[in-house]
Order: C-alpha cells, then sequence, then structure tokens
C-alpha cells in the first residue's frame, strides 16, 4: 500500500526533474545562441571599421574607399588582410554589389556603414596661358608641370596660389612634381619675362570624384 500511495509522488518528482533539465538545456541553448549572436556582432564591427580605417588595403583615406582597389578584392585578400574573420563566414557588400564571401553568413550578424567611394583619373591640361595662369578644376594633393618655354623667355617662379613651389632665376624648363592642397582649389601662376603661349606649359594631375555608398558587413562565426 505504501509503495502504492509514493507511485504520485514519484510520478511528480520525475516531471519536475524532467522539466528542470529541459528548461536548463533550454536556457543553455539560448546563452549559447546568445554568445554566439555577441560574438558575431563584435566580429563585424570590428571588421567593418578596419575595412574603412586609414591603414586598410581598401582605402585611399579614413572612410573613404577606393574604387579600384575595391574592385580587385577578394576573399583570398579579406582572410590575408583581416585576420580577425578567423574560420568564421563572411560577406561583405557595397550597395548592391557583393565585394567578397566566404561561407554563408546569412544567418549572423550584419553592421551598416555609410562610406564615400573615390574614383580617380588622370587629367592633363594645356591652358592657352594668356594670363600665364592656369586654374585646376578639381582638387587634387599633387601635380606634374612640365615647362617648355619659348627661346628668349625664362620662366623663374612658380607660384600655387600665392604660395611658391618653383624658383630658378637661371629658368625653369622640364617636368616638375608639385606638392598642392588637397582641400583647395589650385590657381598656378608662372612668372616669365616674356610672352608664354599654349604649349609652352602643361599640367598633369589625378582628379578625384567621390560619391555616397552602403558598406554591409555579415559574420557567422
Amino acid at each position: 500500500m505504501r509503495g502504492q500511495v509514493n507511485l504520485p509522488a514519484l510520478a511528480v518528482a520525475l516531471l519536475v526533474v524532467t522539466t528542470t533539465a529541459g528548461l536548463a538545456f533550454a536556457l543553455a541553448d539560448d546563452a549559447f545562441a546568445s554568445a554566439t549572436r555577441d560574438t558575431d556582432d563584435a566580429t563585424a564591427t570590428m571588421l567593418s571599421e578596419r575595412l574603412v580605417s586609414e591603414r586598410s588595403p581598401l582605402t585611399t583615406r579614413a572612410n573613404v574607399l577606393n574604387r579600384g582597389a575595391v574592385a580587385t578584392f577578394d576573399a583570398d585578400a579579406l582572410a590575408r588582410s583581416f585576420p580577425v574573420v578567423g574560420d568564421a563566414a563572411v560577406r561583405i557588400r557595397l550597395d548592391d554589389r557583393t565585394v567578397a564571401a566566404r561561407g554563408d553568413a546569412r544567418g549572423g550578424a550584419t553592421v551598416e556603414r555609410v562610406v564615400l567611394v573615390e574614383r580617380r583619373e588622370r587629367v592633363t591640361l594645356e591652358p592657352t596661358l594668356a594670363t600665364n595662369r592656369v586654374t585646376l578644376p578639381r582638387r587634387t594633393a599633387a601635380a606634374t608641370l612640365r615647362l617648355d618655354p619659348p627661346n628668349g623667355t625664362t620662366v623663374s617662379t612658380v607660384r600655387a596660389n600665392g604660395r611658391v613651389l618653383l624658383h630658378d632665376p637661371n629658368g625653369l624648363d622640364g617636368a616638375y612634381d608639385l606638392d598642392l592642397r588637397r582641400y583647395a582649389t589650385v590657381t598656378l601662376a608662372l612668372d616669365a619675362d616674356g610672352p608664354l603661349h599654349e604649349g609652352n606649359a602643361t599640367v598633369t594631375y589625378r582628379a578625384s570624384e567621390t560619391t555616397k555608398a552602403l558598406l554591409e558587413v555579415s559574420v557567422d562565426g
């Protein structure tokens, strides 16, 4: 009789043990999933920051991606340049294009950043030199000036916005690399003791054009 009386108590006890164990496993699964999500989110954040840092192989300066570097970037370059990703699945997208991908990262964490994408092109100007001046239509940090003054004319000084870049009282002739200021529109002025004409000077520089884009970094460890 005592054994029969204890059967319901035993059943209740087993139910409590089973429920507790199930709840413990569920909590453990939730904790593991939460930890995994946190790790993925941290890795995605770190990767996104390093992709746009000034030391990144993809940037010309902080938060400005070089279009040419982005075009040649792939999964191998990702693993080589950014070991922070480890063995995780990773996908990097720029607007609607996948830049690099490894594995399936659709179920992981995603970080988005607004960036600038810079495209550079080589531009050569051959000014008329009617006033011995030429204004570069786009801002640039450097340029190459080639001088070929006519016989009997000496170009002694070249200025950029009033700042002396080149000076030789015996005359400037040939190609010269100019260190300019990226954040200012530049006007070059040539000091000459005689007339200058179109063809006596050419200026070559790399112009840049930037557009906004959305960088999306997904990581699933």
